[in-house]
């Protein structure tokens, strides 16, 4: 199962794609019953977020989670991208649940692609980074990260 969150408009503009007449030619087992639950929301709006993220992981929790973060978090408001980081740790925390963090995106506080501020910047927010590739462009941070247990003594 996915779950996807994002704007109206984006959700809308994957729906018609998903819907076209082309893409049910060139993938005609991709049924709806295949497409990602998509939930509406500004990720800015991170209490919403935090909502929805509580009503996922009340009613299914036994399976493993990975949030995938791509090219969406140098769009947000500043501090955002950090609390939405936090909130998907805290959420695999609430309901005992394990994932994994997989980006490709900008991370913030971490200039260029230093591997040391980029491990000191996740582990604040819950993350133990597992893989770092860094790249050129505006979505320069590569890489998964597992979440901090702290519920540990």
């Amino acid at each position: 199962e996915a779950i996807e969150l994002d704007l109206a408009e984006v959700i809308a503009a994957k729906t018609k794609i998903l819907e076209s007449k082309r893409m049910q030619r060139r993938r005609p087992t991709l049924t709806r019953e295949l497409w990602p639950d998509f939930r509406i929301v500004d990720l800015n709006d991170v209490d919403r977020v935090r909502n929805i993220m509580d009503d996922v992981f009340q009613h299914d929790t036994n399976c493993y989670t990975i949030f995938l973060f791509e090219a969406v978090l140098i769009y947000l408001d500043e501090d955002v991208p950090r609390t939405l980081l936090r909130i998907c740790h805290e959420a695999l925390q609430k309901s005992n649940t394990s994932g994994a963090l997989v980006f490709a995106d900008r991370l913030e506080r971490i200039p260029g692609g230093d591997l040391e501020i980029g491990r000191r910047e996740l582990q604040s927010v819950g993350w133990e980074v597992v893989t770092w590739q860094p790249k050129p462009g505006l979505a320069r941070h590569m890489g998964s990260a597992i979440p901090i247990n702290t519920t540990t003594p």
